[in-house]
């Protein structure tokens, strides 16, 4: 069967079989409008979660629109919690028969309207960014053509999503399989986190799944100094820093910009940790999501001065660098999970999704307190979180990057006194002998004492643990 739809200048071509595995294959021309200029204009509000009722939005008993058969794009409990319950009955009525809006369902599988629920795009968006990018430009022409509201979380998610996927209008025909999908529970098997050369976001699904990859470990608590992370730099020389990338980046207006400096003057935030709303950028601080002393503490007291100055600056993923409120970022400070969370509640789920997404991109560690209270969110507050594709690392140069295997805590307990140690450009094989000679410098290796049930860490270094040389200048294995 072929639907042909017309979405306020958007043309959709959709070829679609009764069947639930269906295929769609979807020509998308580019629309008129721009989604971001009209999210930026919404009204920001909390949601109206209270007296909401199906009856409440009435159908045309006559309408035979087998397209309209799937579901709203924004569904009736969506537009109630958004300002649907100011309404009067007739207008409930229309909004529910407003054919030249739903239609844009047809972009979506069957299926996905009975696995998205009530949700909003903050909580569940088509898999494919052919889809993404439809169903975002439908959700926001509704919303504001209706005049409904947009929570932060939803404000948030619509924003990076045509920020990172939808700054042009997609012009592909695209086939997805109906296999693509994020995993839906927990035992779903364990996504894919190998970047590559290639520049193609690594596509990840389950969050507790995520977290599973990540290794567990006592934290590296000294030799802190925040200025081994150079940050405020411009790394990719565009003439600005990334603390101005960021505030340009998540003003939710445009931006006023000294175009001499790139020093940002003014524009309007809105801080995803409390909701509260600023326009003077001094009123601002940018947050490492995951904080450098936490990074320091988790694995980058290994790394190089490059990689630590890139992960200082990095606006490649918007989960690493965000503008909060200047109070509540000093309040959070270098806590972990465990020890803070946002106060804005409907952001948690976000916040540990972004955490573990920078975690995992950038091969740290989690101590096992950080992690019990991740995992114990992960399966009950936030147990339906997905984690979006997470791009390569940004490129820099110097000095070896050192990554490790998963200790015991997360693998099969050693039987023997060996070690695993991985880099991008060589590694030692084998086992490792503490004392004995190494190489490179920075890298990590596992020792497992005979009768022990767990290994303990060493690393590759110039000096003892005093910070004495050894003899010669060359590397050997000590405890880290």
């Amino acid at each position: 069967m072929k639907w042909r739809v017309s979405l306020n200048g958007a043309l959709l071509v959709m070829s679609i079989g009764l069947a639930t595995t269906a295929t769609p294959q979807i020509v998308v021309a580019a629309s008129g409008d721009n989604a971001l200029s009209t999210l930026t204009a919404m009204r920001i509000s909390p949601e109206r979660t209270a007296g909401f009722r199906p009856a409440l939005f009435a159908v045309w008993r006559t309408q035979k629109n087998s397209v309209r058969s799937v579901a709203n794009v924004v569904t009736i409990k969506e537009a109630w919690e958004s300002g649907a319950w100011s309404w009067n009955a007739v207008k409930r009525k229309r909004f529910m028969n407003d054919v030249a809006d739903t239609a844009v369902l047809a972009a979506v599988r069957a299926t996905s309207a009975a696995r998205r629920g009530g949700t909003d795009p903050a909580r569940w968006r088509p898999a494919a960014t052919q889809d993404i990018c439809t169903y975002i430009d439908g959700w926001v022409r509704i919303k504001s053509k209706w005049g409904l509201a947009v929570d932060i979380r939803e404000f948030t998610a619509i924003k990076n999503v045509l920020n990172r996927q939808c700054r042009t209008a997609p012009a592909v025909t695209s086939s997805v399989p109906a296999t693509n999908k994020f995993p839906t529970s927990p035992t779903s098997t364990i996504p894919r986190t190998t970047t590559s050369t290639s520049g193609t976001p690594v596509v990840v699904g389950s969050a507790l799944a995520l977290l599973q990859l990540v290794r567990v470990e006592n934290e590296f608590s000294s030799g802190y100094d925040r200025s081994l992370f150079e940050h405020w730099r411009d790394v990719d020389g565009d003439g600005c820093d990334s603390r101005d990338q960021v505030l340009k980046r998540d003003s939710i207006s445009l931006p006023q910009v000294d175009p001499i400096s790139c020093d940002v003057i003014a524009g309007d935030w809105i801080s995803p940790y409390d909701g509260a709303r600023w326009s003077n950028p001094s009123d601002i601080d940018i947050d490492h999501v995951v904080a450098l002393k936490e990074a320091w503490d988790s694995g980058a007291w290994s790394w190089s001065s490059a990689q630590r100055r890139a992960f200082a600056n990095d606006t490649s993923d918007n989960r690493t660098l965000l503008a909060v409120t200047d109070s509540v970022n000093q309040s959070k400070s270098d806590k972990d999970p465990s020890n803070w969370l946002p106060p804005l509640q409907s952001y948690t789920c976000t916040y540990i999704g972004n955490w573990v997404a920078v975690k995992v991109r950038w091969n740290l560690s989690m101590d096992s307190s950080e992690y019990g209270r991740i995992r114990n969110l992960l399966q009950s507050t936030c147990a339906s979180l997905d984690i979006a594709p997470i791009p390569n690392l940004p490129s820099f140069a110097g000095g070896a990057i050192a990554t490790v295997t998963p200790p015991a805590s997360l693998s099969p307990t050693p039987t023997s006194a060996t070690a695993t140690t991985t880099n991008v450009t060589s590694a030692p094989a084998g086992q490792i002998t503490p004392g004995s000679y190494c190489s490179p410098v920075g890298a990590i290796g596992y020792f497992t004492k005979s009768g022990a049930t767990s290994p303990t860490t060493y690393i590759c270094s110039k000096t003892n643990a005093a910070g004495e040389p050894y003899s010669g200048g060359r590397a050997r294995w000590r405890r880290a």
